[in-house]
């Protein structure tokens, strides 16, 4: 009954917490429910768009891993930026690049147009997804930080979860309107242009903010361990190097797979509106957990609940190396959705609160510049692999690649104030 007491009121703390949010923060919290809409639709529909057009896992790791590095190259210009013109003017600009670069790529069916195009692409995912923790940063207070970051992920999730809905749907349910064959390119077009117009929504909020648009001073709960300025640097390195090189070693084995697995699904008999349904659901599940990870955090301390919920898919999909099968598939593939929205608001909360406010935009950027050159790296292995070998040897680099990147997460910020117990977080902020 205590610990039930105790958990009813870390969740009314939690309910307080979002009612006084400020505006801006209301406000990028809509964005954030809009923003992915259009990625959730091309990570499940693109691959199936580009079978349709007599490509195969070759190119698409060709595809997946050039755009990804253009990703990665987009993410290491953001540290500048970022510290130039602030969060606001690059997810602003970024989304609008996006859309309008997704929205030429659903028309292209040539191989080159398609790498060319899909560059592009590449560049305007980054400026959604790197500068997001940056404008919880910016905005938010510490106390409130992981709470904000939990709930913009979770929202991501959902955005992500209309994309599958309805780029899984809209072919099958429209197509035949239009005397578009289903499966077929045209209605797997039709379905990526649809998601790609909600995903514009999301600029609206974006403009209608007023302090967000202003320079900020970010607020900071750091913990470093050390008072001498060259130590203190050097302990900030370190600490940012580790971030950056557990996120690189985490996308060599996410990269082997994720690019491939609504192809693998199909291969194993399952049709584009199975999987959309599928991939939404992963994302709602995703979505709801990921709004408890602050006060698992709190609970378990960020360090331990990171290791935990990051190797929480490994045993699913060391299992799919022997059993390839619907069940044992469907279920590996919602444990990691739900693993990628509970971790991410952790280790990005807790690093942000060790680092200095100077070194955070660059570790950040940095970390996703890793994340997917390691990511396109993978990609572009693991496609000629699959069409060799099968997908057995994918999984396990996603089971490899999980477990030396966390051993290294673990050695570094094990015993760090930050990376305990949450409680003490909330004491020193008051």
């Amino acid at each position: 009954m205590p610990a039930a007491s105790t958990w009813l009121s870390d969740l009314q703390r939690y309910l307080a917490n979002i009612t006084g949010f400020p505006r801006d923060i209301k406000l990028f919290l809509i964005y954030a429910l809009f923003c992915n809409i259009g990625i959730g639709a091309f990570a499940l529909l693109f691959n199936l768009y580009l079978v349709q057009l007599g490509y195969r896992e070759d190119f698409i790791g060709l595809f997946n891993g050039l755009s990804t590095v253009a990703l990665a190259l987009g993410a290491l210009a953001l540290g500048r930026l970022l510290n130039r013109f602030g969060s606001w003017w690059c997810i602003t600009y970024g989304t609008a690049a996006y859309v309008t670069a997704s929205a030429v790529l659903a028309f292209m069916t040539g191989k080159y147009s398609i790498l060319a195009v899909g560059l592009l692409q590449g560049v305007g995912t980054a400026f959604i997804f790197v500068p997001l923790m940056p404008f919880v940063i910016e905005h938010a207070r510490p106390e409130v930080r992981s709470t904000v970051a939990a709930l913009a992920l979770s929202l991501t999730s959902v955005s992500a979860t209309i994309g599958s809905l309805l780029s899984g749907w809209a072919p099958r349910l429209l197509g035949p309107l239009l005397g578009l064959p289903v499966p077929g390119a045209g209605s797997f077009r039709l379905g990526l242009v649809i998601s790609l117009a909600l995903t514009a929504l999301a600029l609206l909020p974006m403009w209608l903010m007023r302090q967000a648009r202003l320079p900020q001073t970010q607020h900071t709960a750091q913990h470093l361990l050390v008072t001498s300025e060259e130590r203190r640097e050097r302990e900030a390195r370190r600490h940012a190097f580790a971030f950056v090189a557990t996120g690189g070693l985490l996308s060599l084995g996410a990269g082997a797979v994720i690019p491939f697995y609504n192809v693998f699904l199909s291969s194993i008999g399952l049709r584009a509106s199975t999987i959309g349904v599928i991939y939404a659901l992963a994302s709602l599940l995703g979505a709801l957990l990921g709004l408890f990870s602050p006060v698992i955090a709190r609970r378990l301390g960020s360090l331990d609940a990171v290791l935990v919920i990051r190797l929480l898919p490994v045993p699913f999909y060391l299992a799919l190396v022997v059993l390839p099968n619907v069940p044992v598939a469907v279920i590996a593939h919602v444990i990691r959705a739900i693993s990628i929205s509970m971790a991410w608001p952790i280790d990005s909360t807790m690093v942000a609160d060790i680092l200095p406010p100077n070194a955070r935009a660059n570790a950040f950027s940095l970390r996703s510049a890793a994340w997917n050159l390691g990511f396109a790296l993978a990609s572009f292995v693991a496609g000629p692999v699959i069409v060799a070998a099968g997908y057995g040897p994918v999984f396990l680099a996603f089971v490899f690649f999980s477990l030396v990147s966390m051993a290294i997460f673990a050695l570094n910020f094990r015993g760090h104030p930050a990376a305990g117990r949450r409680e003490q977080a909330f004491v020193e902020s008051d």
